[in-house]
């Protein structure tokens, strides 16, 4: 247990800020995660998912705003979507914006991570108030890409919010190619929403980005989030 938390003081100690307590940690089978959280006045204001040394998502007021955005967003535009799929969970926080549509009939939650999946229960330690828990929501614990290739079913909705393409292994979630599986999956008059860190791309890096996206979806917009946070639609 010494060498355990020995080993996690550089990582805690990097991204912990003011006044922010490590409250959970596993080590799972394709990444180390790590949760902290800030309190006040004796309750919770936010947690941070940090997983393999990266500081990967959050729940403050911030991090709420443009991950609910995704579905906000197309909700506002799409006169009813009742199907949507989401790839990458994360925290938890578009997930949830998509069970609080009440238009939304079924929800597929596609991530590569179980432990990811089930430590989000820390967010929500309400089970009614849990995404995973809502009846309309099936998980898959596979590949993004893999999903869009092997399944038949069309979407009016469809988000994603994976790492930032700078990690091993991520940059082919940004490509025209994964963007073209994405169209193939959208239903007639379907919305996609993208997740663009600008803060983590160069000029160059996130023109290509943009380029990409607009090749395969020809009405497309860049929409601000919050901050350097944005979002393709």
């Amino acid at each position: 247990q010494s060498a355990r938390v020995l080993a996690l003081r550089t990582p805690i100690r990097f991204f912990q800020r003011e006044r922010e307590l490590p409250v959970a940690f596993r080590e799972g089978l394709t990444e180390t995660i790590i949760y902290l959280r800030r309190d006040r006045f004796g309750e919770p204001i936010y947690h941070r998912l940090v997983t393999n040394n990266n500081s990967m998502s959050a729940t403050m007021a911030s991090s709420q705003r443009y991950m609910k955005l995704f579905v906000y967003l197309p909700v506002a535009l799409h006169p009813q979507p009742k199907r949507a799929l989401l790839i990458s969970y994360g925290v938890g926080s578009t997930a949830k914006a998509l069970t609080d549509t009440a238009s939304v009939e079924t929800i597929d939650v596609v991530d590569t991570s179980p432990d990811i999946l089930e430590m989000s229960r820390i967010v929500f330690s309400d089970p009614e108030e849990h995404p995973l828990d809502d009846p309309r929501v099936n998980v898959h614990v596979e590949d993004g890409r893999f999903f869009l290739q092997t399944t038949d079913r069309l979407f009016d909705l469809i988000t994603g919010e994976p790492p930032p393409p700078d990690l091993a292994g991520v940059v082919s979630l940004y490509t025209r190619e994964y963007f073209d599986l994405m169209r193939n999956r959208l239903a007639e008059g379907g919305i996609v929403t993208y997740w663009l860190p600008a803060h983590s791309l160069s000029e160059q890096g996130g023109k290509a980005i943009i380029r990409a996206f607009c090749e395969v979806f020809t009405d497309c917009s860049l929409w601000g989030g919050a901050g350097l946070d944005w979002i393709l639609m």
